[in-house]
């Protein structure tokens, strides 16, 4: 059984000094490196050792803060571009679903808190080991008295309470590398923090997977339903859906007929979403949220961050994807502007005309699949370039566009780098023609 662990920090000063701890050990592992690389004695391999270093030690603490820390660990391993390294990016996976979980008593003590009986008492079966544990909360496996299986679904204590002090200290950090003044970065952490509690609230999921599981609804798209019953604000009961994640899916060495249906399915769940005109949208699209199944369908398991668009920015969004799909780059600027991504107020002029160069660039290199009918996503270059440009968008000091943006990209992102570990051969044709003709 993996190591467990009752203790979640949950002060700012507490979660502050585990991050502090995590920057000593980093600290520490580039100066051994940089003494060994000053005497000549430093190579690849040594490099190679530093990286699994330091995400190891950034895993270890990430995996004690949980919450919003392990949030942070998930998008840094969702790496479409290959620009960070290849042993953070495999380290800081685990985040996805490999999170030491919590003991055996304390789950029952959670259970007990939440639906006032111990798991002994309300299931037929329950499985002592975690199924899955990430950033949030771990899965247990048991079935109901009538023999239905179902994934029991308990969060960490006090998780919730972390969001606010995790959001404070990154606040501070961001305030020292972003302009100062006109930027409303106000309103960026509070649209994170508003989805962050949604995260935490699984009465709310319960919600989204019931809205998801009515209005998308596909043969080859397996969502789980709720058990009522057995759900509370932190503790969330479901069927019990069967499959792979991608890392056991590719362990198996699937066809290439498989993972290009495998990958189809992804790219068509997504697309269909965006040029649906649905209320909502599954908004957290990595490797853990998605299970491979034997007889082809994909499951889809996890409904934390499910996002709601206004139609206004949608109408915008899809606006946006259709100038630039016709290279009308007047009807593209003029859009830029609607969406905030180029802003006066905040941008002087030779600002805004890098920031236009650069979505120029990056949206027509991004909208390269939809040039031909079938996109190769095998192909290297392709998210070598992809990651160069997600790289240079870290180096603008201040938020671009609509808070909407953060979960546009993080879909973007964890697509794209699902899709590159994949690599699948697309049809692009019927997404492209959705998006084009969508509402």
């Amino acid at each position: 059984m993996a190591d467990t662990t009752d203790h979640v920090p949950a002060t700012a000063i507490e979660r502050s000094a585990r991050m502090a701890q995590a920057g000593l050990k980093v600290g520490g592992n580039y100066a051994k490196y940089l003494a060994r690389k000053a005497v000549g004695r430093s190579s690849e391999a040594d490099k190679a050792v530093l990286h699994r270093n330091n995400a190891e030690a950034l895993y270890q603490e990430f995996a004690q803060l949980r919450g919003t820390a392990l949030k942070l660990a998930q998008s840094i391993s969702v790496d479409p571009g290959g620009f960070i390294p290849e042993a953070f990016a495999e380290v800081l996976s685990q985040a996805q679903y490999r999170v030491p979980p919590m003991s055996v008593a304390l789950v029952s003590r959670r259970i007990k808190d939440e639906l006032g009986a111990s798991p002994e008492d309300l299931f037929a079966s329950f499985d002592r080991d975690a199924l899955a544990a990430a950033s949030i909360g771990q899965v247990h496996r048991a079935t109901l008295r009538d023999g239905t299986p179902v994934a029991v679904k308990v969060q960490y204590p006090g998780v919730r309470e972390t969001i606010s002090s995790d959001l404070a200290v990154a606040k501070t950090v961001m305030r020292r590398i972003v302009k100062s003044g006109k930027v409303p970065l106000d309103h960026y952490i509070q649209e994170v923090r508003d989805r962050l509690l949604e995260e935490t609230d699984y009465e709310q999921e319960a919600r989204n997977i019931e809205c998801i599981a009515k209005q998308y609804q596909h043969p080859r798209i397996v969502t789980p339903r709720v058990m009522a019953d057995y759900t509370t604000k932190g503790v969330l009961t479901m069927s019990f859906v069967e499959g792979q994640h991608l890392a056991e899916f590719l362990a198996d060495q699937p066809s290439k007929a498989r993972k290009d249906d495998a990958g189809q399915l992804l790219w068509d769940f997504v697309h269909d979403q965006v040029a649906g005109g649905y209320d909502t949208m599954h908004a957290d699209v990595h490797p853990g949220n998605f299970l491979f199944r034997q007889d082809g369908t994909l499951g889809v398991v996890d409904f934390g961050c499910v996002k709601s668009f206004p139609p206004s920015f949608r109408s915008q969004f899809l606006a946006l994807f259709r100038a630039q799909i016709r290279e009308d780059w007047d009807e593209a600027k003029a859009l830029y502007y609607e969406t905030d991504i180029l802003n006066p107020e905040s941008q002087d002029a030779q600002s805004q005309e890098r920031i236009f160069d650069f979505f120029k660039r990056f949206g027509q290199h991004l909208l390269a699949p939809y040039k031909s009918p079938t996109f190769d996503f095998s192909n290297r270059p392709f998210h070598d370039q992809l990651g160069k440009l997600f790289k240079e968008a870290s180096t603008f000091n201040e938020p671009i566009g609509s808070p909407h943006f953060i979960f546009v990209n993080k879909v973007l992102v964890g697509l794209h780098g699902v899709l590159a570990r994949l690599g699948p051969t697309i049809d692009t044709r019927a997404s492209l023609d959705q998006l084009m003709q969508a509402q």
